[in-house]
């Protein structure tokens, strides 16, 4: 390969990544260490529940009452063999999800918010 070639190619992925920071920056959304969950209390203590199992996108797709999200946790628990969530981390885990992650999905991820 040439060298005009990965030159070329260094140029588009750094113009890529300053394009894609400028949008972040714009639009005040920011790379999470939490992935697509919402940043708000209780999302660290879900997230490392959660995430030992499945991908932060499980979560961010549903969109359930604080009574059936309970009863996903005990589902897991009976059937995955998920350990069981221990108080106060139990409540933490379903006031959070039961506030960002309800019925009516105030935080379902956009197609263009998806991480891939």
């Amino acid at each position: 390969m040439s060298f005009a070639i990965l030159r070329r190619g260094f140029l588009v992925c750094i113009a890529a990544m300053i394009a894609g920071l400028t949008a972040a920056h714009a639009t005040g959304k920011q790379e999470s260490e939490f992935g697509q969950l919402f940043n708000a209390p209780g999302v660290e203590t879900t997230y490392y529940a959660c995430i030992a199992c499945h991908s932060e996108m499980i979560i961010a797709q549903q969109g359930l009452s604080r009574a059936h999200w309970a009863e996903l946790l005990e589902w897991m628990v009976e059937e995955h063999g998920m350990p069981e969530i221990e108080e106060p981390d139990l409540t933490k885990i379903l006031d959070y999800l039961s506030t960002h992650y309800n019925e009516d999905r105030p935080n379902f991820p956009k197609p263009n918010e998806a991480k891939p």
